[in-house]
């Protein structure tokens, strides 16, 4: 079976909060494991973190840069379900392969 995808090589930090005005986040990925997010003037792409309530943040700057980083992110979000959707679907058909030959031997 093949590797899942690698993500984007960024470095994510503790989010700056509401000291540079309040975020605004426009776009959500499929599942919210990533927001596009603007403030204060900056724009920057938003995870959660394993605390409820906290979030991470990379690619605070200008749009272009950090809208090139946000387009990396849901490209590798939509590879890494697209190969859990292809792992479980193979895991599926052995489980289902494995009964039929339980059944014969029987």
């Amino acid at each position: 079976m093949s590797q899942p995808p690698e993500p984007p090589q960024v470095r994510w930090e503790p989010y700056q909060g509401p000291s540079r005005g309040k975020a605004r986040i426009t776009e959500t990925s499929c599942c919210g494991a990533y927001e596009w997010a603007a403030q204060g003037g900056h724009f920057l792409v938003l995870r959660p973190t394993s605390k409820p309530g906290r979030y991470e943040e990379t690619a605070r700057g200008l749009y272009r840069q950090a809208r090139e980083v946000w387009a990396a992110h849901l490209t590798f979000h939509a590879l890494r379900h697209q190969h859990e959707e292809a792992a479980r679907a193979a895991a599926k058909r052995q489980h289902h392969a494995r009964g039929s030959h339980d059944e014969r031997a029987a």
